[in-house]
């Protein structure tokens, strides 16, 4: 088989990823505020307004999977090509790269302090702390202390913003520089041209119609949320479970043994097409299995919802319990409390009632409350609950589409 168009393909896609990944992080920092009061907002603020704010998001999000992808596509035919032994520099600078980029993924995933944010983040620096010696002090230099605060958002904030990009783009100019003519020539094939160019506008289209994932925001008390890591690590946590009894055989050994294997590759004998297939063949199984066992186990699992959706079914349950005594089951203003004291209770139903309101009044009533009859929830509900709750009324009552 022919490795090469692969890849040649592979490297113009994976710099192209990294080139917009850089580009739209640094879009995304203009707007972020890295505290944790007001992380989500300021992620929250982006989806809701859309358009090239949500789509820049959306870009960062999802060419970071793009480029574990390509970047391990990448890495797999170089070595099948049999590069590795003939360009030892390249080989090593494409390596720190990609493991700069996986650092980016483990950092960047805090960010936006959703519930997946934080809880994957929580199991990951336990992982951390697992490595022997130096994984508490570790963890506890990438949290800030002890326990998860104020400052832990911060440095990796810092980390991926700042220290990994920088890093980033020495390491890939230094490539570019020994690799220039080989960069040219990629550069130079219609074809790669032809699939850069298809790939910017799916890129655009997809992100522009798909919306990054965003969960509800981070509750910390929330000890009945069950996180799981990015589909890329998904293979390391299930080889976690097996070694239960040794954690730090998944935090250390096993990082560190196939760190050293990559490291050591230009320094073997160089092996025949055959045996570099079956190798790569067989490091590509034990991913895919592994990655296969962790999805069936949890086959059964609730899917996650995005933030709408979750805070739909939130203001449900919020009605259920705060206005179903007035307003009713159906909104029609007939719960049992306003039938016991006779209160003045809208009818949600009434195309009467749509009219003559809005959102605006909506939300300060609500939140203020109104009149004698009308009690304030701006103790009960936040900002976010109180939009959601008018949402929910009016798609659940209205009678106005």
């Amino acid at each position: 088989m022919n490795f090469q168009p692969i890849f040649k393909m592979s490297a113009g896609i994976s710099f192209l990823f990294l080139t917009l990944l850089m580009v739209s992080g640094w879009g995304l920092s203009g707007g972020y505020i890295p505290s944790e009061s007001e992380a989500f907002s300021s992620i929250l603020y982006l989806r809701k307004m859309g358009g090239i704010g949500q789509m820049i998001r959306s870009i960062h999000f999802y060419l970071s999977s793009g480029l574990i992808i390509s970047g391990f596509i990448f890495l797999i035919t170089f070595y099948l090509l049999g590069y590795v032994s003939l360009y030892k520099k390249q080989w090593y600078f494409s390596l720190a790269i990609y493991f700069l980029v996986i650092g980016s993924c483990f950092t960047g995933y805090l960010l936006p302090m959703d519930q997946n944010a934080f809880w994957g983040t929580q199991i990951r620096l336990g992982i951390v702390e697992t490595i022997p010696f130096i994984g508490l002090t570790l963890a506890n230099l990438l949290r800030g202390g002890l326990t998860f605060g104020s400052e832990t958002l911060s440095r990796f904030f810092t980390i991926h913003g700042s220290l990994f990009p920088l890093i980033l783009s020495i390491i890939s100019l230094l490539l570019i520089q020994y690799q220039w003519e080989s960069i040219k020539t990629v550069l130079s094939k219609v074809s790669i041209l032809i699939g850069t160019s298809l790939g910017m506008v799916l890129i655009y289209i997809g992100t522009y119609s798909i919306s990054a994932p965003l969960e509800l925001p981070a509750n910390p008390i929330d000890v009945e949320y069950i996180p799981r890591p990015e589909w890329y690590f998904l293979w390391l946590f299930e080889f976690g479970k097996y070694v239960e009894w040794a954690p730090w055989i998944r935090s250390t050994l096993l990082p560190f043994a196939g760190t050293l294997f990559l490291i050591g590759l230009p320094l073997l004998k160089q092996h025949s097409l055959k045996q570099r297939f079956t190798i790569a063949t067989v490091w590509c199984g034990v991913w895919l299995i592994l990655t296969g066992l962790t999805l069936y186990a949890d086959r059964n699992l609730p899917n996650k919802l995005d933030y709408e959706a979750a805070m739909f079914i939130q203001a449900g349950e919020n009605y259920t319990s705060l206005c179903y005594d007035c307003h009713g089951t159906v909104g029609k203003g007939d719960g049992p409390q306003s039938k016991t004291f006779d209160l003045e209770t809208p009818d949600f139903t009434t195309e009467k009632y749509w009219l003559e309101t809005d959102d605006f009044k909506m939300i300060k009533t609500i939140r203020d409350g109104k009149g004698k009859d009308m009690p304030d929830f701006k103790k009960n509900l936040n900002t976010h609950q109180i939009e959601a709750m008018v949402d929910y009324i009016k798609r659940s009552f209205s009678t106005l589409k």
